[in-house]
C-alpha cells in the first residue's frame, strides 16, 4: 500500500519522527496500526455482550417495566 503526503506534511511527519526518536515510515505504520486497534476495541465494545437482550416488560396501563425501575444499580 502507498500513502502519498504533501511535502509540507513529510516535513511535519519527519519532524515528529525525528522528536520521537524513530523514522517516519516507522512513525506513520504506528499510527495507523493504532487507528485500527482503536476501531476493533470500539467495535468490540459496541456490541451487545450476550445474545438475548435485557427484559423489557409491557404492564399495559402501567408502562414497561425496565430493569432501571426495579433495581438501582442501572443508572
Amino acid at each position: 500500500m502507498e500513502v502519498h503526503f504533501t511535502p509540507e506534511q513529510e516535513a511535519q511527519l519527519a519532524r515528529i519522527a525525528t522528536s520521537a526518536g524513530t523514522n517516519t515510515e516507522h512513525l506513520v505504520k504506528d499510527a495507523a496500526l493504532r487507528l485500527l486497534a482503536e476501531s476493533a476495541a470500539s467495535q468490540k465494545a459496541s456490541q451487545p455482550t450476550s445474545a438475548n437482550p435485557l427484559p423489557l416488560w409491557h404492564l399495559g396501563v402501567m408502562g414497561s417495566l425496565r430493569r432501571c425501575d426495579i433495581y438501582d444499580d442501572v443508572r
